[in-house]
């Protein structure tokens, strides 16, 4: 039930040993800002079986039982984890990825006491993505002309997000030096 996701939101670990589930979950959904907008189920069983939980560990933003969102860490063997989010059509536009976006930020840096940063990318075009970066303490880190292959064939811009240990420690924001 959309429109009611300020209710309570929750999240629990992805289980590894429930690969199917997790397939059907990815393949059930458009997400046009990925680079991949739509998988069918046996793309989608591809994908977690060629190591889409390597290396990661990917959590569910449930409302009740629902599933409404994906949080996966990746990377996790460098002291900068990766982030790759997605939440339902249903769902955006209500808040939920800052919900999201700050509870796995501080899953990681509460947790995870190797991880120096986060960092996220996202295609320019994805407004909504960038506010939540922006909202959530991330800094835009980098822009990337033309680096993002769109389904629809066009080559989009990408933008880079992080977030240092120490900012997300004091409640600060450390600007990129850009001219330095």
């Amino acid at each position: 039930m959309p429109k009611q996701a300020m209710q309570s939101v929750t999240f629990e670990p992805v289980d590894p040993s429930e690969p199917d589930s997790l397939a059907a979950w990815l393949a059930s959904d458009t997400r046009p800002c990925h680079g991949v907008s739509s998988l069918d189920l046996e793309a989608a069983r591809h994908r977690v079986r060629d190591g889409f939980l390597d290396d990661a560990l990917a959590f569910w933003m449930l409302v009740g039982s629902e599933r409404i969102g994906l949080f996966r860490l990746h990377d996790l063997s460098d002291p900068t984890p990766g982030l790759d989010i997605r939440i339902r059509t249903a769902w955006r536009g209500q808040g939920l990825g800052k919900v999201g976006l700050r509870w796995v930020t501080d899953y990681v840096f509460k947790k995870l006491p190797d991880k120096i940063r986060v960092e996220g990318n996202t295609r320019v075009d994805n407004v909504g993505m960038r506010r939540v970066f922006e909202a959530c303490g991330y800094v835009k880190e980098a822009h990337f002309r033309r680096a993002w292959p769109g389904a629809d064939g066009v080559n989009y811009d990408c933008t880079a997000y992080g977030i240092l240990r120490e900012d997300w420690e004091a409640g600060s924001i450390t600007p990129v030096a850009w001219d330095s």
